[in-house]
C-alpha cells in the first residue's frame, strides 16, 4: 500500500429472506438503502449484501443458525451482529447493526 492509497473499511451483510414475501420485500429494500447510504456517506467503505433465499438454500441458513425470516447478519467487520424480524426501517436497521460511518470499526 502506498501513501496516495486509504486503507478500505469493508462491510458484509447476509440477509436471509423466504420467498419473495411482503416482510422480505421490505427487509431487501431496506437492506439496499442502507447499504447505498453508507457507501454515499463513507468513501473508502466496500459495502457487500449477500441475499440468502432459505428456500432454495436452507443449508446456508443451517450453517448461520438462521432459524427465523427476514435475518440480518453483519459479518464483518467482527463481531457479527445479527437483527431479525421487522427488518424494514433503515434507521433501526443501521442503529441494531452498528452501521454508521462513525461507528463502524476499521
Amino acid at each position: 500500500m502506498n501513501a496516495l492509497t486509504k486503507p478500505t473499511r469493508r462491510v458484509s451483510m447476509r440477509l436471509f429472506v423466504a420467498g419473495a414475501t411482503a416482510s422480505s420485500e421490505k427487509a431487501k429494500a431496506a437492506l439496499n438503502t442502507i447499504c447505498d447510504d453508507l457507501r454515499a456517506r463513507a468513501p473508502g467503505h466496500d459495502v457487500d449484501l449477500e441475499i440468502i433465499d432459505v428456500l432454495a438454500d436452507p443449508d446456508t441458513a443451517l450453517l448461520n443458525q438462521v432459524f427465523a425470516t427476514p435475518t440480518v447478519i453483519r459479518v464483518s467487520p467482527g463481531p457479527a451482529r445479527r437483527l431479525f424480524g421487522d427488518l424494514s426501517s433503515p434507521e433501526m436497521v443501521t442503529i441494531g447493526l452498528q452501521l454508521s460511518p462513525e461507528t463502524t470499526p476499521a
